[in-house]
């Protein structure tokens, strides 16, 4: 008879997450992941299968949290240069609430692993792309209203945008002011207008 799991899954995953962005894949073992989750390695392996399984569960997660929190954006009533500056300037806030320097989790696995981890680099991929198109309609809409120039396509811009949010996020590990982040807002809008 299978035994019932005494953890909630996605709070296991969290937590995970948290031990990957911290410490990277390859510096984590499985015994940091038991000791920090608060469950037996067959409880990781009857889960997700081994380590491997197990973080690309984390990537999944954090995926799904990205988009939900960009798409919450798209739902409100704001322009679309309002959606665009906001969605951009939350990464200077996050950068500047990050004391560890954490950046981009999907970009850090990407960085570590999409040379030789194809699952990874698919992840990464599917994700810039769905990025990609979401801001590209966002864009199209912006210069439908006129509150963006059609000097470029808006897939050209929506690549832009997608971009200029990774390059912050890669500048933000480093040492950069919220100021230094704020300037590279305010110009970015204003190559789309």
């Amino acid at each position: 008879m299978p035994r019932n799991k005494s953890f909630v899954e996605s709070e296991i995953l969290n937590k995970a997450l948290d031990l990957f962005w911290e410490q990277g894949y390859h510096a984590t073992s499985i015994q940091d992941l038991v000791n920090h989750l608060g469950i037996n390695r067959a409880s990781i392996y009857d889960t997700w299968g081994d380590k491997h399984g197990l973080y690309l569960e984390t990537l999944k997660q954090y995926r799904r949290y990205a988009s939900s929190h960009l798409l919450e954006k798209l739902r409100s009533e704001k322009s679309a240069r309002e959606v665009i500056r906001d969605f951009l300037r939350d990464i200077v806030s996050d950068s500047a609430g990050d004391q560890a320097k954490k950046g981009c989790y999907l970009s850090n696995s990407a960085s570590e692993l999409a040379k030789c981890d194809q699952e990874v680099k698919d992840l990464f991929t599917d994700n810039r792309k769905k990025m990609e198109a979401v801001l590209n309609e966002l864009i199209k809409e912006g210069q439908e209203s006129g509150e963006f120039s059609t000097s470029h396509s808006s897939e050209s811009y929506a690549r832009f945008v997608f971009n200029t949010a990774g390059g912050m996020r890669l500048l933000a590990k480093g040492s950069i002011s919220e100021s230094e982040l704020d300037d590279i807002v305010n110009i970015a809008l204003s190559a789309l207008t």
